[in-house]
Parts: C-alpha cells; sequence; structure tokens
C-alpha cells in the first residue's frame, strides 16, 4: 500500500547546488556534469536487498570542456541552495484510482477494526455444545461498520470505495461462518421436533435447545443486516454504497429465512389444527382450562389458579364483586391451553426483530384467525326457530292426556356415603366452586367471543396498532411494517363482525332484522339503532357472510312440512367440486374468500330465485305454518339482497 512512498519521483534526496565560483568560464559550454542514475532507497517493511550495502564502483566521467589530465571540480558545498520541496503526506490527490500512503494506511487499520468485530461476535459461539450468540452480538458488527462509514466524508469518492470493499469482505467471511455454525443444527432431527406449545411446567422453553440456539444465529444475521440497513436507510450515501452492499445484506436474509420459516410454519400448523380439532379437552398441564373476558374493555387481565389446576384468566372484579369472565367452551380447550406456549414462542424469535418480527407474527395470527372463524361459524347448525306444525299438534294432543307420575325413590344418605361420592379419598375439603350460570349467548357465539379473548391474549402488545408511529425510517419498511397492522387490524374487526352477525342470527325476529339490514346495506341508508349489526354485515367477508345466511335460509326451509325438504344448494353441488377443492381455493383466506365473492354469488343467484318461486307454492293451512314461511322466505330474501348489497348480483323478487 505504500508503494508511492518509494518512488523517486516524489521521495528521491534534495538535489546539491552548483557554486557560483565554479560556473565555466565564457569559453567553455555549460554542460551538466553526467553521472549514474540514483538508486531509490529500499522500503522499511520489506528485507534490504543482499546487494544494498556492496560497494559499487562509480564511473569517471569527464565532461566534455575538460580536457584528459585536469583537476577535477570541486563539489558544491551543503546548503548552497534550497531543497525541492516533497509532497506531504497529509495532501489530497485527485481521485485517481490509486493510493495515497494516507488512505492505505488509514484502511489497513478500518480493516482490523472490522475483523475485531467479527471475531468478537463469533467468541464463545459452539454448535456441538449449542452455546449460542449473545444478545446484541450481531449489532457490534453492523454498529462497526456503519461508524466507519458515516465517519468518512461523503463526498470523496475512492475513500469511500476502498472502506465498501473492506466492508463487503468482513461481511462476506462474517455470514459465511454464520452459515457454517447453523448447518449442524439445521440437519439435527430436533430442529424439526414439535414444538413445547403445552408445557407441563409455566417456565419450561417451547424450543429445544437445537431450536434456541438456530434462533440465537438467526438475531444475530438480522441484527447485523438491520443496523446496515438503518444506515442506508438515512439516504446520505451515494448509490454504489448500497449497491455494493445488497448482495451481502440478502445472503444474511436467507440465514434469518432458513430459521425463522420453519419454526413459524411449525406453529402455524399447529394452533390451526388445535382450533379444527373440536374433540376433546385440553391436555392436563399446571394451568388447565380457562376463562377469558366476556366484554372487552380496558380492565387489566389478572391470572389466577384454582385448586383443580384450571387456569383462568380473568378481569378485575366489577362493582358487584363478581369478575366478569366468560368460560372458554370445550371445543376450544385444545387451542386455549397452546396460547400462553405460542405467546412465548412469539416474543423469543419475532419480538426482537422489529418490524420484521411483527410482519412475522401478522401473518401466522391472521391464518388462525381466519381457521377458528370458518370452524366456528360452519359448526354452528342449533337455530331457534319456531317448531313445526306437527311437532305443536302432538304437544297440544298431550296436554289432555293425564298422566300417572312416577316416583322414583332416592338412594339414602348413608348408602351415598359409602359410596365415597360426598368425601372422596385422599382428599381435604375445599372452598364451594362459584356457582355458574348459564351463558346468555348462543352456542356459536360464546365459542366466537372465547376465541376472540384467545387470540387478543396471544398478540396483545406484539403487535403495534396502525396508528401507533413506524419503527423504520425508510418508506418501503415504513409501508410493509402499516400493511402487517392494518391486515391484524381487519382480521379483528372481521371476528367481531362476525361475533354481532352472528349473535343477531339468534336473536328474537332475526330473519326479519337481518333482512331489514341487508336492505339498508344495499340501499347505502344509516339506521343509528343498528348500527352495529349494518357494519358488522359490510365488514365481514363476502363468502363468510353468503354461508351464513345460507344455513340460516335451509334450517328454515328445513322446518317446513314439504317432502323432499327443501333446501338451497352447496356452492360445490353448483360447481361440482369436491369440498377440499373448495377450501383450498376459496376458503383458504381473507382474501380470497372476498375475492371469489362475485363469483359465489352468481352461482348461487338462480338457486334463490327458483326457492323464492317455490316458497309461494307452499300450503300454509295455520298460523304455525304462515310463521314458518315467513321465516323461510326473509332468510332466502336476505342472502338475495345480500348478493346484490355485496357483490351487484341482483337477485329477482328479493
Amino acid at each position: 500500500m505504500n508503494a508511492i512512498r518509494s518512488l523517486p519521483l516524489i521521495n528521491r534526496p534534495s538535489r546539491t547546488a552548483t557554486p557560483a565560483s565554479s560556473l565555466p568560464g565564457p569559453g567553455v559550454a555549460a554542460v551538466p556534469p553526467l553521472g549514474p542514475p540514483p538508486v531509490p532507497e529500499p522500503r522499511a517493511r520489506h528485507l534490504p536487498h543482499p546487494l544494498a550495502h556492496a560497494a559499487i564502483p562509480t564511473p569517471t566521467v569527464v565532461p566534455r570542456s575538460q580536457s584528459v589530465g585536469a583537476a577535477p571540480r570541486k563539489a558544491s558545498p551543503p546548503n548552497s541552495r534550497s531543497a525541492t520541496p516533497r509532497i506531504g503526506g497529509t495532501a489530497t490527490l485527485p481521485s485517481s484510482g490509486m493510493d495515497t500512503p494516507h488512505t492505505g494506511a488509514h484502511v489497513d487499520a478500518i480493516g482490523l477494526r472490522f475483523n475485531e468485530a467479527v471475531n468478537r461476535a463469533l467468541a464463545g459461539v459452539d454448535a456441538k455444545s449449542k452455546k449460542g450468540f449473545r444478545k446484541n452480538a450481531g449489532w457490534t458488527v453492523g454498529e462497526s461498520i456503519a461508524h466507519e462509514l458515516s465517519n468518512s466524508a461523503p463526498t470523496d469518492t475512492y475513500l469511500l470505495r476502498a472502506i465498501l470493499r473492506t466492508a463487503v469482505r468482513a461481511l462476506s467471511i462474517y455470514v459465511s461462518r454464520l452459515d457454517a455454525l447453523l448447518l449442524p443444527a439445521l440437519s439435527d432431527p430436533q430442529f424439526s421436533a414439535a414444538l413445547n406449545l403445552v408445557p407441563v411446567h409455566n417456565h419450561t422453553s417451547p424450543l429445544n435447545a437445537t431450536q434456541a440456539y438456530a434462533v440465537s444465529v438467526a438475531h444475530a444475521a438480522w441484527e447485523t443486516c438491520e443496523r446496515i440497513e438503518q444506515m442506508l436507510d438515512l439516504g446520505q450515501y451515494p448509490r454504489f454504497l448500497e449497491d455494493g452492499l445488497r448482495p451481502t445484506l440478502d445472503k444474511f436474509d436467507t440465514v434469518v429465512g432458513k430459521v425463522v420459516r420453519p419454526i413459524f410454519l411449525q406453529l402455524k400448523v399447529d394452533l390451526e389444527a388445535s382450533v379444527s380439532n373440536t374433540a376433546g379437552g385440553a391436555p392436563k398441564t399446571s394451568a388447565g382450562s380457562m376463562t377469558v373476558p366476556a366484554a372487552v374493555s380496558g380492565a387489566p387481565l389478572v391470572r389466577e389458579k384454582s385448586n383443580s389446576g384450571v387456569p383462568r384468566l380473568t378481569k378485575e372484579s366489577s362493582g358487584s364483586g363478581h369478575p366478569r369472565a366468560l368460560a372458554v367452551p370445550g371445543t376450544l380447550q385444545q387451542f386455549a391451553s397452546r396460547v400462553d406456549g405460542a405467546r412465548k414462542v412469539l416474543e423469543t424469535v419475532a419480538a426482537p426483530c422489529g418490524h420484521d418480527g411483527e410482519g412475522w407474527i401478522v401473518k401466522v395470527v391472521v391464518a388462525v384467525v381466519w381457521r377458528g372463524m370458518r370452524v366456528i361459524m360452519e359448526a354452528d347448525n342449533s337455530s331457534f326457530r319456531s317448531p313445526s306444525p306437527s311437532t305443536v299438534h302432538k304437544a297440544l294432543s298431550g296436554l289432555g292426556k293425564e298422566a300417572t307420575p312416577t316416583v322414583v325413590q332416592s338412594p339414602s344418605i348413608a348408602k351415598i356415603t359409602s359410596l365415597a361420592i360426598l368425601t372422596p379419598r385422599g382428599t381435604s375439603s375445599r372452598p364451594p366452586s362459584p356457582p355458574r350460570t348459564a351463558s346468555p349467548f348462543d352456542p356459536a357465539t360464546h365459542s366466537l367471543m372465547s376465541f376472540e379473548g384467545l387470540v387478543k391474549r396471544l398478540v396483545t402488545g406484539l403487535v403495534q396498532p396502525p396508528t401507533a408511529p413506524p419503527s423504520s425510517a425508510d418508506t418501503d419498511d415504513q409501508e410493509q411494517e402499516h400493511i402487517a397492522r392494518e391486515a391484524l387490524h381487519e382480521a379483528m374487526e372481521a371476528l367481531e363482525s362476525a361475533i354481532i352477525a352472528t349473535s343477531a342470527s339468534h336473536s328474537d325476529n332475526a330473519s326479519s332484522r337481518i333482512l331489514a339490514s341487508v336492505r339498508r346495506l344495499r340501499d347505502d341508508i344509516d339506521d343509528e339503532a343498528d348500527e352495529k349489526l349494518d357494519d358488522a354485515l359490510e365488514d365481514l367477508p363476502s363468502v363468510q357472510l353468503f354461508n351464513l345466511l345460507q344455513r340460516r335460509a335451509n334450517l328454515a326451509l328445513g322446518a317446513l312440512p314439504n317432502n323432499p325438504p327443501l333446501r338451497l344448494r352447496e356452492v360445490t353441488e353448483i360447481w361440482g367440486w369436491t369440498q377440499a377443492e373448495y377450501e383450498r381455493q376459496i376458503l383458504s383466506g381473507f382474501g380470497p374468500a372476498e375475492e371469489y365473492g362475485p363469483r359465489v354469488a352468481a352461482a348461487l343467484k338462480p338457486d334463490i330465485e327458483n326457492m323464492l318461486g317455490s316458497l309461494v307454492t307452499v300450503p300454509v293451512d295455520d298460523a304455525a305454518s304462515k310463521a314458518a314461511v315467513m321465516t323461510a322466505t326473509e332468510w332466502v330474501r336476505a342472502l338475495g339482497v345480500a348478493l346484490e348489497a355485496r357483490c351487484d348480483v341482483k337477485v329477482a323478487r328479493a
């Protein structure tokens, strides 16, 4: 790097001056003395040449004007003339593609600092013993590079390019070491093992040692990449700097993806499967089953333990002293038992990664919310419909008959005591359990409200609301961050809309109320008395709304005394699809459910029009049958109006 120092042009010895007395006479031509070319001094950092100190004979040069045998000319005394000025080491040369002495030494020192930062970050990491990176170890590497680049003048293009080459070289070595440290963990079967989402003890980590080690490597790679991205987001550097760093930063993203994608994919699949598994109770844990807040408010959540080992999530006591809580139904116990373990995974893997971590969390939670909504609403086959005329006739005819009451003798107290029913062996007496009151909601609404409380417990505090200030300075990152937050917000709004719509479909005069609501939605009319229901029917994904109204219409049609019973065909029957194909293409998420809305509406339109024509011909014998026909007609019309209100598919007679 110091090749310029040895050039004779710059660092040759100062020339000696010729005294005035030694000038030649008038008849002598002024010819400078000839001599051997100057020999450059060897560089200090290299070994001296073997012949450096050898005696070199100096040839005798006789000037042309001097005759042979004349006395030699005297040498000029030292310091008779001023020395030729040297070019100082601090002078700045133009960017010509050559190193200056100052720049070369400076870049060498920067390279040493980069190597030291990488070595400090890798110190103590051992793939065999699963000893991972320290916290913020990768951040120090990115900080050292950002510090050196920020200290260099942006106008000194050559110096900036020199530091860039040195930084890329250090980062390439660093990311190669990360890949080498990560390979044993990825090839270990323990990395693909199931997550421990239902730990026996609360302090147990849901990640095993191999998974935790791999996560530490991914965090180190993310920290380095994020710190350099923050430097580039300032926009103070030329474009070639980002272009030179981008390939290496993409390698860091690849390292992160190798760890994060498998873990979050496994987490999503496990949570979706637990929501779909509606049979059986929760596994035995130190926490047990749960309760969730019955209403959404700002009251803090309190962890409560019961003597039966059943965990509960209740709110602070209300004014009457009773906790405002809602018991989780048995169909959601499998999901409820995994909420705390899943939250630990999100806190461990995603929370330290800022806005990128928020995006990972949102992808998992939105998929789980969609699956839970779909499973609960499709399982809603209950109805508060009016009884059929035949059922009413049988009930009324049985009132006139006198039935002899049957007395069943109850077992004696002594027998019950001997069977150890009142006092189980091996247990001590405990305080009586609080009285359980029946849920004021129908089963589907109860399940949806419990599911909403569990989802909020899973994600609250990990993803900021859309109104929160962005955590990144880059406009592209801000846009992605806003999209992720908005997606979670819309998913929770859709879940709340499903609760309101399902509750309204089970209320008194549900058919007429929902028919009036979808008509207001079609005609763009506001009604403050039922504004929440109108907003819910507008925010619910269109395919979900159509499925809800079609189920209610088929339940009402099944109560009519028709043989064969009247029924609206499913979309799978109309298109000739299998249920698996329908779920894969249309019911795979919020986006497809809204995108395929017009196609589903067009498929349902002919059946709705035919059904409205068939209901006119249904015989009506009494008030009960007339009410049943009216209820069924209102449900079918509500579905037809909803097609027009949401997808502009107009249905005749609706």
